[in-house]
């Protein structure tokens, strides 16, 4: 599968639903687990989202779906298959105003195993002082199977921040892909100046980090 590397450009793209409502709402009438029902049954006032974004995510060179929405302030990651039957809907948690998710790197880490990193926004609060993130989501699927998909939230990856004293600052990282301890499985080594943190892949959706 050709790695990609997609751009979500939402401030041009995130379009109001009226006459697309009825049609998001049966893309989602597949069988759903317990939160997805729940959040497929609330009422929402205002609900914004992508176009669909297309990749083949599990080798059978059919490709799937990928959008972003916004529901009322909530953030949703939503990955259709190629008929656009919904397969999963991932939630998101923003931590301030203006929340997006703008960017997303899809990248094998082992020959069983690909990963989309979500690169978040998580927001502006401006109480006290004023400060911005972004964050890494980590998508895995294994065996190309999408009943072995799982979402994990990583680590703050950016953050711009003001103080009451004035004092200001933007902290951005590094990411690469390196297979440390040469198993065949990369991991994710995030670097920030002279300090840096690994994220290892152990299958199933779980990571250790150190």
């Amino acid at each position: 599968m050709k790695l990609c590397l997609f751009i979500f450009l939402f401030s041009l793209s995130l379009n109001c639903l009226s006459q697309d409502e009825r049609q998001f709402r049966e893309l989602f009438s597949a069988e759903l687990d317990k939160d997805i029902r729940k959040e497929s049954t609330k009422k929402y006032h205002f609900v914004a989202h992508t176009p669909l974004y297309k990749i083949d995510l599990n080798g059978d060179n059919r490709k799937e779906s990928i959008f972003y929405e916004t529901k009322d302030g909530e953030s949703w990651l939503h990955l259709l298959a190629y008929d656009e039957k919904r397969i999963k809907s991932f939630k998101l948690e923003p931590n301030g105003t203006g929340a997006r998710i703008y960017k997303i790197r899809v990248r094998h880490l082992s020959r069983d195993t690909l990963s989309l990193i979500v690169f978040y926004y998580e927001g502006l609060t401006k109480y006290i002082e004023v400060n911005s993130t972004v964050r890494l989501y980590f998508l895995t699927i294994d065996k190309r199977d999408f009943k072995q998909m799982h979402f994990y939230k990583g680590p703050i990856f950016w953050e711009e921040k003001r103080t009451l004293q004035g004092h200001y600052h933007q902290r951005p990282n590094k990411l690469s892909f390196i297979d440390l301890n040469k198993n065949g499985v990369k991991e994710l080594l995030i670097k920030q100046g002279n300090s840096a943190s690994v994220y290892m892949y152990k299958g199933l959706g779980e990571w250790i980090h150190f």
